[in-house]
Parts: C-alpha cells; sequence; structure tokens
C-alpha cells in the first residue's frame, strides 16, 4: 500500500508534468466516500481554470497548490494512485495500476491540462480521501503529523529525546504518525532490519549505540526507497522487502537467515531472529500460547503472499481517512514544526498528534483484522449450543397447522353465539391432580369418553 516511498514518487510525478499549467477541465467522479466535505459539482468548478503552482507532500498526504484558492489535498489510503496519461505508471506489490486505457478504471478525480496533458487519481478500494483545503501545512491532520525521515529528519539528540520518552515497542511507535509521518509496514520492517533491532524492544530501553542505528536506518531507508522512486527492483539487493511477501509456507530467507513472522501491535511483522536478537525473555513471550486456528494462519499467510498486507474490509467502514477530527480542540500551530529545533516543541507534537492522527495507523492497521474476521467465521459455522434449562427442539411448542387454527376459530364463534342468546356455556372443569385421579384402565377409558 502507498507509504512514504510511493506518495513521493506520485508527487514527483504531478510536478513534472503539471506544474505551471493550467486545468482546462476537471471532472470528478459522484463518490461521497472518497469526495470529502464538497460536492463534486462544487470541486469541479473551483479546479477548471486555474493554474498549477506546486505539488507537495508530508508523510502519506500529498497536496497540490494552486495560483488561487484553496489546495487540492489526497491521500492514498490502501490503493491510492496518482497516473499521467503516456506515463509509465508505479506498480505496488499489493494492487495493479492499469492506465492503458484512459481514463484508468476507479478514477475520482480526472484533469486535463494544458500541454495535452492528463493526470487521474484514482482509488479501487475507496479508502482515499480528496478534498479542499487552505495552507494544508498549517491546519489538521498535516499540523499534527510528526518528523517525516525525509523532509524534516532530526538530529541524533533529538532523536534520542524522543526515544528516551516512549515505552511502546519499536514496530508500533515507528507506525505512529504523530511520531514519524509517512513509516508504513513494510518501511517500519526494513528499517529495524537494517538497524538489526527485535521489533518489540521497548523503544526507552535502547542503548545509545541501538538509537544511533535506528536513527541512521530510519533515515537511509526511505531516502534510498524515494531515490528509486519506489520501483522495488531498483531496491538495494540485501533488503528484507524482496522476500518478506512470499510469506511463511515459502520459508523465505534472507542472507542465508530465515525470516519470520509475528504479530506486533495487531500488523504482521517479518524479522530474522538470527539479525534481530530478542531480549532475555521476549521470545519466549511470543511463543507461549501461539496455537493459532487455521483460518487465523492462512489469514497471516495470505497477507505476506502480497494478496495485500491490509485487507480487512472491517476497517472499511470504521476507517478515518484524513480529515480533521471533529469535536477536538484545535492544537496549537507552534507543534507544527516537527523537524528539528527546540526538542520539547518535537516531543509535544508527537503527543499531541496521536490522538489526532488516527487515520493513517487505521491505513496500516487493515491486515489485523484478518485474524477476527476469521474467528468470527469460525465461530459462527460452529454448531449453536442449545441453552442450559431449554427445551429440546423436538420439545417445543408448535403452531396449529390450518385444521387446528379453523377447528379453533369455529368454537371460539359457537361460544360468543351462546352468550348473544343468553344460553349459559358450560364450564370445563380443570383436570384433577394425578394422586387423585381414578386408577385402572376401564375408568379411564371412560373418563376420555
Amino acid at each position: 500500500m502507498p507509504e512514504l516511498p510511493e506518495v513521493e514518487a506520485c508527487r514527483r510525478l504531478a510536478e513534472r508534468h503539471c506544474t505551471g499549467k493550467r486545468i482546462q477541465k476537471a471532472q470528478i467522479a459522484e463518490d461521497d466516500k472518497v469526495i470529502e466535505g464538497i460536492e463534486p459539482a462544487k470541486l469541479q468548478a473551483a479546479l477548471q481554470g486555474r493554474t498549477v503552482k506546486a505539488a507537495q507532500r508530508k508523510g502519506k498526504h500529498m497536496w497540490i497548490d494552486f495560483d488561487t484558492g484553496p489546495s487540492l489535498m489526497l491521500h492514498f489510503g490502501m490503493t491510492g494512485t496518482l497516473v499521467v496519461k503516456g506515463v509509465k505508471s508505479h506498480q505496488y506489490r499489493s494492487f495493479k495500476v492499469d492506465n492503458s486505457d484512459w481514463p484508468p478504471k476507479y478514477w475520482k478525480v480526472l484533469l486535463d491540462l494544458e500541454g495535452d496533458v492528463s493526470i487521474a487519481f484514482s482509488d479501487s478500494r475507496r479508502f482515499a480521501r480528496v478534498r479542499l483545503q487552505e495552507a494544508p501545512a498549517d491546519h489538521e491532520p498535516v499540523s499534527l503529523l510528526g518528523f517525516d525521515p525525509v523532509l524534516s529528519m532530526p538530529s541524533l539528540p533529538e532523536f534520542t529525546e524522543l526515544i528516551k520518552g516512549q515505552k511502546r515497542s519499536l514496530k508500533a511507535l515507528l507506525l505512529d504518525q504523530a511520531f514519524s509521518a509517512g513509516v508504513g509496514n513494510w518501511v517500519a520492517d526494513e528499517v529495524l532490519y537494517q538497524a538489526q533491532l527485535y521489533p518489540e524492544l521497548k523503544a526507552h530501553s535502547l542503548t545509545a549505540t541501538q538509537i544511533q542505528q535506528l536513527h541512521e536506518a530510519l533515515q537511509q531507508v526511505p531516502e534510498a526507497a524515494v531515490a528509486a522512486e519506489a520501483d522495488s527492483e531498483k531496491f538495494p539487493p540485501g533488503w528484507l522487502f524482496h522476500v518478506r511477501w512470499d510469506g511463511k509456507k515459502q520459508n523465505p530467507k534472507i542472507d542465508g537467515n530465515a525470516v519470520e513472522f509475528l504479530k506486533v501491535g495487531g500488523r504482521t511483522t517479518a524479522y530474522v531472529p538470527a539479525v534481530q536478537k530478542a531480549a532475555d525473555g521476549a521470545a519466549a513471550s511470543q511463543s507461549k500460547g501461539r496455537t493459532k486456528s487455521k483460518g487465523k494462519r492462512k489469514a497471516e499467510s495470505d497477507a505476506e503472499s502480497g494478496q495485500e498486507e491490509d485487507h480487512s474490509e472491517e476497517a472499511e467502514d470504521k476507517e478515518t481517512q484524513a480529515g480533521p477530527s471533529k469535536g477536538k480542540k484545535k492544537k496549537k500551530e507552534d507543534s507544527a514544526a516537527a523537524g528539528g529545533g527546540d526538542t520539547s516543541a518535537v516531543k509535544g507534537k508527537a503527543k499531541a498528534g496521536r490522538a489526532a492522527v488516527k487515520q493513517a495507523e487505521e491505513d496500516e492497521q487493515s491486515a489485523a483484522g484478518s485474524e477476527e474476521d476469521d474467528d468470527k467465521e469460525e465461530e459462527e459455522a460452529k454448531p449453536s449450543r442449545r441453552r442450559k434449562g431449554a427445551a429440546p427442539a423436538h420439545q417445543k411448542k408448535r403452531k396449529p397447522g390450518p385444521e387446528g387454527q379453523e377447528l379453533k376459530s369455529e368454537l371460539n364463534t359457537t361460544i360468543q353465539g351462546n352468550k348473544k342468546q343468553g344460553a349459559k356455556v358450560p364450564k370445563v372443569a380443570a383436570p384433577q391432580h394425578k394422586r387423585t385421579q381414578r386408577k385402572g384402565k376401564n375408568a379411564a377409558n371412560e373418563d376420555a369418553k
């Protein structure tokens, strides 16, 4: 799915082909889930005739600035991408981008610019978000993001102070967009592998040497991926990225070392035990109680087979993509600067943004839902157990059939008619208790008659 390198590749594509050109025609899809906060017709009118000034990005958020008016904000969700007509598109491991036909399938925004340039934003799974916003960098959600490893990586002393205040696992910390904006699942796994750090190590427990290794890897991995324009064929050959998609069934290896998978914060995590050694007791806690159902193992394997690390449809209605949090107090603008300078500002930034930048974390959380879905399916597939004390199915009262209903209706009619005529309706005696009933077969037969 789109992470920092993929979104940066799209930004460069837009910058290269659209900067300085005027939009001659704009088309907006009728999709009120992706097109957020504005009617498609109004967005179309707002874009048409404007000139592209610049394409910018922070984390997984991208926006296009124009000569006048608000910017066009794009959040890529799980399958969002930007394509230019006639230009080879970036390809993802989990989904294919086909622009052989124009406009591309699942397009949401289609712009025709001067110089016979056409650009489209498409999204097949509708997790992306498109909106207009004034000065995106100064407002939520962008202003609440943490440092961008490519644009504003903190110095080692600043990074050390940030790490010391964190008690979470390294994998969970890296995925927090209020800490490191743009880092997703595969980038986090690659960073930890290159830094030779076990994913479940607590951040505050790192030594000075380990912090330095993490700092270097967190800067080098995104920069190398961006330099390759997110083309995985150009990634360094020693990267975990090249084998992490094979899944458990393939028994992947890198440099002769086995690649294993575990769950950290609900996310499938690839790591190499021979290189990323766990602290004392950590490995035992991982293996203890890890007997998984067949459905769970299959979901985990599918996630790592490249179908999609994040394929839980349960998150579709819960995912809050890129919009500002409603009902929350506006954060101070001085927390927007996360790149350098005052360490306390950077530290406060990470803390303030964590609660409001739920969207990017939820982008990364879909894979975890797959196990829950399997559990639910297995539970539903089990035969239902009868509640304690409830009558068996064959003893439950049954509704009378058509003949019984007709007989009951005739009896009620007769009784009501006798009442109107003043006739006395004989009362039916209540049945005697078993202890007082007459014994003997003949007596019972006579009573029955």
